[in-house]
């Protein structure tokens, strides 16, 4: 038998709901952890990545508390997991009304009821009112095995605080539909948040203008500033949003811890007996600058693709200068075949060509880059200009096109050119 009993404050319930409606950004079920010393509310989306843990101090945070769990061990824990949905309805926004009018609270009362006499488990919430009334919420619950992310600080070299409400100030630039968030630091002293998404599509239309927006910040306004130059790290703009606007309604400052991209980051805030702690997933580019020379690491990389470019251009022109002129094409063979009255005459010998020359000297004919003739014995389907291939074994398409005449399939009769080849325009 559980025994789980705990009353908070109309201020404390009030935060409970804002908490739940941070939650709810990130998943529709909300996992519930009690132990000895403290009450834990967990959730973990859909995809796996993005993780909230928001944890309520046993002593600071209650007027009472009490739990003891089922085994009784100084480390044995009560879980369970309900709708988010269905713990917004019971913790609503206006229970804490410090002008103390209608709908405001005088305490809130939970119970668990989890004994081997009772029918039914239920998670049991007593809103005591201030005019005598109390409203009963019984909501039923579902025990599951709860599950923690690790995050170690000490590897996260990566950090930077600020104050909730200024950093609310700047999301507030966000586009609605940016989908990343790309933090890093510049060079010229300032941090840059910038918002953006790669494409929008709707059916067969997509956005061609993505959305981008960047908001630069002096590091000196952050409390505490200390990034590497040029990393880029890459969140989830809802994730990140849900967060400062949660973190905005305790008026603390937000933490944020990370190493390098495709590892965790963790933003961390807290206060009154309660702590939050959000781990992400991110994305991003590993290759930063170093803050201490950025200049000569650029000048490096450019003089290694230089480097690189004019070294891929000599050997270009070595493998073309060592590189033998491919086999004569059979068609060409064939048509010298047709017409032997047709000598080729001998051009006068040209300059040797420029090796530093961008372009490449076109040779008589072209011979020399046509692509070598592959005499492979299988059943191919294309366009022979020789025609001189058994049809019953290589089905293929004719072409004359390069002889003066042209002979129909059932006759031999030769029928003489109508028309000249420079006067057919379109199809060259």
């Amino acid at each position: 038998m559980v025994v789980l009993n705990f009353t908070l404050t109309p201020e404390a319930a009030a935060k409970v709901h804002d908490l739940l409606v941070c939650l709810g950004k990130f998943s529709d079920t909300v996992a519930i952890e009690a132990r000895r010393e403290r009450f834990t509310f967990t959730a973990l989306n859909s995809s796996k990545s993005a993780y909230a843990a928001l944890t309520l101090d046993g002593s600071q945070f209650f007027t009472s508390y009490e739990c003891v769990p089922t085994h009784g061990g100084p480390d044995s824990r009560f879980t369970c997991s309900m709708y988010t949905k269905a713990l917004l309805s019971v913790f609503k926004g206006r229970l804490y009304d410090p002008l103390g009018r209608d709908g405001a609270i005088d305490r809130c009362e939970v119970t668990l009821q989890d004994r081997p006499d009772q029918t039914e488990c239920r998670f049991i919430v007593k809103m005591v009112c201030n005019q005598g009334v109390i409203k009963t919420y019984k909501l039923t619950y579902e025990a599951v095995e709860v599950m923690h992310a690790l995050f170690d600080r000490n590897v996260a070299k990566n950090r930077w605080s600020m104050h909730s409400g200024a950093m609310k100030e700047y999301i507030e630039y966000f586009g609605t539909k940016t989908e990343m968030l790309d933090i890093y630091a510049g060079d010229d002293g300032r941090a840059v948040f910038k918002s953006y998404t790669e494409k929008v599509s709707n059916g067969k239309e997509i956005l061609k203008h993505p959305l981008v927006t960047a908001v630069a910040v002096n590091t000196s306004d952050f409390e505490e500033f200390n990034i590497q130059a040029g990393l880029h790290i890459i969140i989830s703009v809802r994730d990140f949003k849900a967060i400062v606007i949660h973190a905005d309604t305790l008026k603390t400052s937000l933490k944020a811890y990370y190493s390098y991209p495709t590892r965790p980051l963790q933003f961390n805030y807290g206060c009154d007996g309660l702590s939050c702690e959000f781990t992400l997933m991110t994305s991003g580019d590993y290759n930063a600058v170093p803050a201490s020379s950025p200049a000569p690491a650029m000048l490096s990389r450019t003089n290694s693709r230089a480097q690189s470019a004019a070294t891929e251009r000599t050997e270009n022109r070595s493998m073309r200068s060592e590189m033998p002129p491919p086999a004569e094409p059979a068609s060409r063979r064939s048509a010298r075949r047709r017409n032997p009255g047709s000598r080729k005459v001998k051009s006068p010998k040209r300059a040797e060509p420029d090796p530093d020359s961008l372009f490449v000297t076109q040779e008589e004919e072209d011979t020399r880059w046509d692509p070598v003739d592959y005499n492979k014995e299988e059943e191919t389907l294309g366009w022979d200009a020789s025609a001189e291939h058994d049809a019953a074994i290589f089905p293929t398409f004719r072409d004359s096109g390069s002889l003066t005449r042209t002979e129909t399939e059932d006759s031999n009769e030769v029928l003489a050119p109508t028309q000249r080849v420079s006067q057919i325009k379109g199809l060259w």
